[in-house]
């Protein structure tokens, strides 16, 4: 799933692609900072998710949500803005606008939304893999976790190879993403 992020504050745009890369399920993350640049990704990638500040430096989501829609109609687009309460939804986009979000509740509602659009890979884990997995992503290693959960070593690390092959990650890409994934959970 490719997703585009369209927002002209650079910090902003910046922390929003990092969640989103979060999601083992979008596999890539293109970022913009205006709609020219971002009409220009769209003409190069197909895009399942957008998602659109309303008032950037060259104009108004809507244009570009329409041409999105033109190209792909299954896709889905989340408004996130300082100004979403001044949104309105043109009847075309009806279909694929499934949130509307203001920026000081940016994190936890786009965080939701993207929830109901795909489903986090690492909550198919069973509980003990949940437990595992929240544990490397405090940092701990195989030997504490092991320890902690009073297992012994090969079964935490059979329960850590299960894991890896269940997000299709590496040793190193699980670590990373446990990681991510516990610094964003924080945040909410």
């Amino acid at each position: 799933m490719n997703c585009l992020v369209l927002e002209d504050q650079q910090i902003f745009l910046d922390l929003l692609g990092s969640m989103v890369e979060s999601f083992t399920e979008i596999s890539a993350v293109f970022k913009a900072g205006t709609i020219e640049a971002a009409s220009k990704i769209a003409n190069q990638h197909t895009i399942d998710l957008a998602i659109l500040d309303i008032y950037l430096p060259d104009g108004h989501c809507n244009d570009l949500a329409q041409h999105l829609v033109f190209q792909n109609p299954d896709i889905k687009i989340i408004i996130l803005s300082g100004a979403a309460q001044e949104f309105v939804c043109p009847k075309m986009l009806k279909e694929a606008i499934y949130g509307i979000i203001d920026k000081t509740d940016a994190f936890d509602a786009l965080r939701h939304c993207i929830n109901v659009i795909v489903k986090p890979a690492h909550q198919d884990l069973t509980e003990r893999q949940q437990t595992i997995y929240s544990l490397i992503g405090e940092g701990k290693t195989t030997k504490e976790i092991a320890k902690e959960l009073g297992s012994a070593h090969s079964t935490i690390e059979t329960h850590r190879k299960a894991i890896a092959q269940k997000l299709n990650v590496s040793g190193a890409e699980l670590i990373r993403r446990a990681a991510l994934t516990r610094t964003i959970q924080s945040i909410n």
